[in-house]
């Protein structure tokens, strides 16, 4: 039996997510991150009056990347878009937020299949981005249930792997092979914060989330040699480690296990 194998007989047991605690902050269970985006979300309008989408806020200026959202939307498709989405793909986004990389994936695919633990961001993606070669999946936070085993040829987590604590990452990692077919190609995207950009995040936090308690919205205490540990001991094939696009944060792009 194969360490993913291994793995995942401790992890398809799991309790259910948890999170019925005060919104944003950490439920009985653990990190309210239902909550926290969900009340992101309902508050959005308001706090961004001037702006489009949801989303459109994010213009990777603190990380380092860019200095609008024009720009950031511009490098996101440049450098992990286009070189790895085809238009014969059915590609699973984990993670979509307002749908600003969403509406990248489903111009270079042909499917996509939006997936997020809060029902508020994926009604916000299916406004923007409507039901045409689109499916939307509300997850739990543990499961990746309702989408179908090897059914996805390129799975696509960006600007939300940061906000996950190493664990949840971790336990995302054991569930994604499983829904991988063809090239299983897998993009992810998190917190280093060992780099500059990141300990100053750190710094900017790390008192308001003490005794085990931490904000759904607030930075992971990630760095990229904890990933290249969880990809290597689970059989993903790293083919690009990135830590100079987005200075703040790492990407990767891997080649996810095969699942029998």
């Amino acid at each position: 039996m194969g360490t993913l194998q291994r793995v995942l007989r401790r992890v398809l047991p799991a309790q259910q997510s948890g999170g019925k605690g005060k919104p944003g902050g950490t439920g009985p269970r653990g990190v309210d991150y239902e909550g926290a985006w969900n009340q992101y979300a309902r508050q959005w309008s308001q706090r961004f009056p001037g702006l489009r989408h949801l989303g459109d806020e994010w213009t990777g200026q603190e990380a380092g990347a860019a200095q609008t959202v024009e720009e950031y939307t511009r490098l996101i498709e440049e450098k992990y878009v286009t070189p790895y989405v085809t238009k014969d793909d059915t590609v699973l986004e984990i993670g979509v937020g307002g749908g600003r990389t969403a509406v990248l994936l489903r111009a270079h695919g042909k499917r996509l299949i939006c997936a997020d633990i809060a029902a508020d961001m994926l009604a916000a993606t299916r406004e923007r981005l409507g039901d045409d070669g689109v499916d939307y999946v509300k997850i739990d936070g543990i499961r990746l249930a309702g989408i179908e085993p090897k059914s996805v040829d390129v799975a696509f987590c960006f600007d939300t792997m940061v906000h996950i604590e190493p664990r949840d990452i971790y336990n995302y990692l054991t569930r994604v092979p499983a829904l991988m077919r063809g090239r299983r190609i897998c993009l992810f995207h998190h917190s280093n914060m060992l780099s500059e950009r990141g300990w100053n995040r750190f710094l900017g936090e790390w008192d308001k989330n003490l005794m085990g308690k931490r904000h759904g919205r607030s930075f992971s205490v990630m760095t990229d040699s904890i990933m290249e540990r969880f990809l290597t001991h689970l059989g993903y094939e790293i083919l690009v480690k990135d830590t100079e696009s987005i200075p703040r944060d790492c990407v990767w792009v891997v080649r996810a296990p095969e699942v029998d």
